[in-house]
């Protein structure tokens, strides 16, 4: 039988309702053939065990969640060669997008339903996996940031637009090593991303990868020096323009290593983690297989 594992937590299923959400997917299941499924909404203090359960119980579990839901289901699936069903309940729901996964509930279950099975490539950081991107510097310290201010019950978006504006005046710059493809390079830079694959920057295609098979990683590394220049940049971002900034130096590698001398915080796929250098960084071509709807090149 299938398992469906929804993350309680997750902006959808807070919006539906647990009991509206698992009727839709249940009935959706039902509507597209797949006659009966499981399907749990959980909270997330439960969710890593039903996870596991699920996987231990199936070869194909469907997961619906944030980021760090879908990576902890992936490193499960990837581990048992099983096939991992991305269900878009997430805020940017990006691994979803790039799958050509519908954005409402009952179109992706129908699209999953009819999917093929694909093999996608994973990132590796140190002993974990991400899917998506890792990342140094701003990032993190923006969600670190923000989580704080979540306490006291601002909400997402606005905690995060404030969390950016403080990360960006502070603008702590990190003294580096990167050492790929036989070279070691010094780097200073406020901001830098591991992406699995390479990133579109087009406002309809934000973090968009067009090609999940590559075999390669995409390192994007900030070189600006000043607050109001990263603004610039991550505003450029935004707007879809940042392409050709010499600012943004991009390198491709199968693998690399980041040197440092203090810990600091690692957000890998939104998850925050503070590792100490050396940081280890690999791809595992096609090393995860998914639901995906449509043609993908073999």
């Amino acid at each position: 039988m299938l398992s469906v594992v929804i993350n309680a937590a997750s902006g959808t299923a807070r919006q539906h309702g647990a009991e509206a959400l698992h009727d839709l997917i249940a009935d959706s299941a039902a509507g597209a053939g797949l006659g009966a499924v499981d399907v749990q909404v959980v909270p997330p203090k439960l969710l890593p065990q039903a996870l596991v359960q699920a996987a231990e119980n199936s070869d194909e579990i469907w997961v619906g969640g944030g980021d760090g839901t879908l990576r902890s289901a992936a490193e499960l699936m990837q581990r048992r060669d099983g096939v991992l069903g991305v269900l878009p309940l997430g805020t940017m729901n990006l691994l979803a997008r790039d799958l050509n996964i519908p954005l409402e509930v009952d179109a992706a279950v129908c699209a999953l339903a009819q999917a093929d099975i694909v093999a996608i490539d994973v990132g590796r950081v140190n002993r974990g996996i991400f899917l998506n991107k890792s990342a140094l510097g701003l990032y993190p310290e923006m969600i670190v940031d923000r989580e704080r201010r979540r306490l006291f019950g601002l909400a997402k978006w606005p905690a995060m637009m404030k969390s950016a504006w403080r990360a960006l005046r502070r603008h702590r710059l990190m003294e580096i090593t990167l050492d790929y493809g036989g070279q070691t390079r010094e780097i200073v830079s406020p901001a830098i991303v591991v992406a699995v694959g390479e990133y579109e920057f087009r406002t309809a295609r934000l973090f968009g990868r067009p090609d999940l098979q590559s075999g390669e990683l995409t390192v994007y590394v900030s070189h600006e020096k000043r607050w109001f220049g990263s603004a610039g940049q991550l505003a450029r971002l935004f707007l879809g323009t940042l392409d050709g900034d010499p600012a943004l130096e991009m390198i491709k590698a199968h693998s690399l290593r980041i040197g440092f001398d203090r810990v600091k915080p690692v957000a890998s796929d939104g998850e925050v983690e503070m590792l100490p250098g050396p940081i280890s960084y690999s791809v595992a071509p096609r090393a995860l297989k998914v639901r995906m709807p449509g043609e993908v090149a073999d």
